[in-house]
């Protein structure tokens, strides 16, 4: 029994790697949008409008 490597390791050739499989372009824009929007909530969380009290109105 003989063991051989792979033909298809792309040790070298990383943008051919990539481009052989275009599904790791769409993990890595959700892995981009997933960080985005985390980082846009912690910074909404930690800038938060002071609380203004409202004065209530006495209907005429």
């Amino acid at each position: 029994m003989t063991t051989s490597t792979p033909v298809n390791t792309c040790k070298s050739e990383t943008l051919g790697c990539i481009a052989s499989r275009p599904w790791l372009w769409v993990v890595l824009a959700f892995v981009v949008l997933l960080s985005a929007w985390s980082v846009l909530f912690y910074i909404a969380l930690n800038n938060q409008p002071e609380v203004v009290p409202l004065q209530h109105l006495i209907p005429a």
